[in-house]
């Protein structure tokens, strides 16, 4: 509720409360006027009560005028906050464009899609190289010898010294990246404000890390020593 419209409903409150202590009281008078006759005091004359009931009737009119003024009031009040409402919504203009936001992330996807198709191209590359030159398989980085330069093979990985070099599944970590990545950002848009933001900030830093870690897997460094 906005400071007009809680204004509108305080004052109208605040109206109608009095003109209805007002009612209540003429109507109060009038009844104990009554009251008074029937225990038999000669004192009270038709004209006061007829006097005090026609007060109390024109103090319930004014409760009703009140109440009605107080209903037109919280009204115009409402309808000026929706018309400001309405004033803000049509004056806004996105900061960013969501078509441009749709570019930047189909090139990021381009890029990301490029980048592993050059890595798995070179991969290929060089098993084909070792195979040519008559590179021994062997089951991981501590078989290698210095006859072969240190090189090694095994399936689809590759040991050049301590590191190993191996085909990534393009298809496969893009949907494992977006998973993780969205799962990030739903922990930091989800609350920001709230208290717990500082615990959303590190389950997202952990979602983005994990996916670092899982786009470097194409080149893992292991430890060991060559032969």
């Amino acid at each position: 509720m906005t400071n007009r419209l809680t204004a509108a409903h305080e004052a109208a409150s605040a109206d109608v409360a009095t003109a209805v202590q007002e009612a209540d009281e003429a109507a109060a008078l009038a009844a104990a006027l009554e009251e008074r006759v029937r225990n038999g005091d000669d004192t009270v004359t038709p004209e006061q009560i007829a006097n005090a009931r026609e007060l109390g009737t024109f103090a319930q009119l004014r409760a009703d005028a009140t109440r009605r003024k107080a209903e037109n009031a919280k009204r115009d009040a409402r309808l000026a906050d929706l018309t400001e409402l309405k004033a803000d919504i049509d004056a806004h203009t996105p900061a960013t464009d969501p078509g441009q936001l749709v570019d930047d992330l189909f090139n990021a996807l381009l890029a990301f899609v490029q980048h592993f198709n050059d890595h798995n191209a070179r991969v290929d590359q060089w098993r084909a190289r070792m195979v040519a030159l008559d590179v021994p398989k062997v089951q991981g980085p501590l078989g290698l010898h210095t006859d072969h330069a240190h090189l090694g093979r095994n399936g689809a990985e590759l040991y050049v010294d301590d590191t190993v070099y191996e085909p990534v599944n393009i298809k496969g970590n893009l949907t494992y990246f977006l998973d993780q990545l969205g799962t990030g950002v739903a922990y930091l848009t989800s609350r920001p404000d709230s208290p717990r933001s500082e615990q959303a900030q590190a389950n997202a830093q952990e979602r983005i890390d994990r996916v670092k870690i899982a786009a470097r897997s194409g080149v893992r460094t292991r430890k060991g020593q060559a032969a």
